[in-house]
Formats: C-alpha cells, structure tokens, sequence
C-alpha cells in the first residue's frame, strides 16, 4: 500500500511538469510567430532581391526577432516565473546565419547552384531542429523533419529564386503551426478568442 502523502506529491509534481512543458509553449509562441514572419516576408524578399542577397534582409531581421524575444522572455518571466535564456537563441539565429550565407557562397564557388537554392534552407531546418532539442519540443522537431521534406519535394519542383521563396513560404507556414498551442484546454482557448 502506498502512502497517500506520497501519492499526492508525486502527483503534484507531474502536474508542475506537465504545467512547465505548457508554461514553454506559450513562452515560445511570439519568437515562433516571428521567425515564421520573417520566413513569409523572406519568401517575397526574395523574389524581388534575388537569393543571393537575403543575408541583407536576414541579418536586421533576425536581430529583431532576438531582441523582441529577449523582451518577451523578460516579460514572461515576470508575469509567469519561467525565465527562458535568450542565449541559445542568438547562438541557433547567428548559426544559421553564417550556415546559410557559407551555403549560398559555397554553391557560387563551386558553380553549382542546386548548393545554393537549398543549402541556406537546409541550415535553417537545422537551426530548427537545434532549438528543438534545446527545448526538448516534439512539435519543433517534426517541424524541422517537415521542413527537409519541403526541401526535397521542392528540389523536384523549381530552381533559383523561385525555390528559395517555396522553401521561406513553406518555412514560414510550418513555424506558424508549430506556435499554435494545440495542447490548450478548450475553456482556455474559448477566452483566449
């Protein structure tokens, strides 16, 4: 027989878990949405620029997603007692940067242009599934499966400009899912519309 002291603070300490893993959700929703903002605009950026000069729109525009994330992690802790590091952020965001810049060059260098259509989208899955593994996130880790998957069918499909912006629209519509908190409650979701 169990003794009921026990059996509460275990239960009570799966709840807080279970709360924890919600509390990061949430926490991670505006950095998510504003990552797939950047991806959607990067998609039309694109086209209209060319892909070999997006680090131009990428730098000023990942540097604003780290510094509104840094104040949203701020402000979340706050409200909430969870603070998230925006460390690993910046670390994954400058990664994926430099990656993808390398990517785009070394496919110029080498004349091969399929190099540069998919390596720089390539570094950015990888950026995805880094942070998903930095927030033990499920969701983020098929995100990033979803977006190697885009790569490929796309592979199929286009080249040049036009691959890059299939690449950044589908990006961008796959982080927008994976911000949605599909785990809420319903009576949450109900106050939240």
């Amino acid at each position: 027989m169990q003794d009921p002291l026990i059996a509460e603070l275990t239960y009570r300490e799966a709840v807080a878990a279970r709360e924890r893993v919600r509390a990061v959700r949430r926490a991670i929703t505006l950095p998510l949405r504003l990552l797939a903002a950047v991806d959607l605009g990067g998609a039309v950026v694109v086209l209209v620029i060319g892909r070999f000069h997006l680090l131009s729109y990428f730098a000023p525009a990942f540097l604003t997603v780290l510094v509104v994330s840094a104040w949203w992690y701020h402000r979340y802790a706050t409200t909430h007692g969870l603070l998230l590091p925006a460390r690993p952020w910046v670390l994954v965001l400058t990664a994926s940067l430099v990656a993808g810049a390398s990517m785009s060059r070394l496919g110029v260098g080498l004349d091969e242009a399929w190099i540069s259509d998919f390596g720089p989208c390539l570094a950015f899955a990888v950026g995805t599934a880094l942070t998903a593994a930095w927030l033990q996130s499920r969701r983020l880790a098929l995100t990033a499966v979803a977006m190697v998957s885009v790569t490929a069918v796309v592979s199929l499909a286009a080249d040049g400009d036009l691959a890059v912006a299939l690449q950044l629209a589908a990006y961008g519509a796959l982080l927008l899912n994976a911000s949605a908190d599909h785990t809420a409650d319903p009576s949450e979701q109900k106050d939240a519309v």
